[in-house]
């Protein structure tokens, strides 16, 4: 009898500690593309690596760290600037001397990420991520500046192609 119920408890915890499966329903696309060939078609989300990436060039970029940003970025990247100013499309090679040009007037920015959102269009080739941020500006005469950014970055294969940014002021 000892050797029976040394045998059934065992068995029977096991059996009783088994984890319950329960299924929940998870929206798999959502949205709605209304431009171009994707019109109709439903977001779905786009990959944790692209998401990172993305992050990883806005930092680089407030760290003058064109080498990093370089290993991000197809061998062209066309990036529109927030305010006014015409799409720049810019061979990789150049990378070192626009990042250069465009921290000139600062001793530095701080950037603080808010957040990233990966999406793909339905049947499309390529992940659109968005990345929300915070930018402290240091100027070199003294005066400081907060904006907010969101950066919407396009990658294709990993690497990115096109890079659009929007800009807001923030009230302090």
């Amino acid at each position: 009898m000892k050797k029976t119920l040394l045998f059934i408890i065992p068995t029977l915890l096991f059996i009783c500690c088994q984890p319950k499966t329960v299924e929940v329903e998870v929206n798999a696309s959502a949205g709605e593309q209304f431009l171009n060939n994707f019109k109709g078609k439903k977001y779905i989300f786009g990959s944790d690596e692209d998401a990172n990436n993305a992050v990883s060039l806005v930092l680089a970029y407030a760290e003058k760290d064109s080498e990093t940003m370089a290993k991000f970025m197809r061998d062209t990247v066309v990036y529109y600037p927030p305010t006014g100013g015409k799409a720049m499309k810019t061979p990789k090679s150049a990378l070192p001397a626009i990042v250069k040009s465009l921290h000139e007037p600062y001793d530095s920015i701080q950037r603080r990420i808010n957040n990233v959102v990966p999406l793909k269009i339905e049947g499309s080739d390529y992940t659109r991520v968005s990345v929300a941020f915070r930018e402290n500006r240091y100027y070199k005469d003294g005066t400081q500046e907060s904006v907010r950014l969101i950066d919407r970055i396009f990658l294709r294969e990993g690497k990115i192609f096109r890079i659009i940014q929007w800009m807001g002021e923030i009230d302090n």
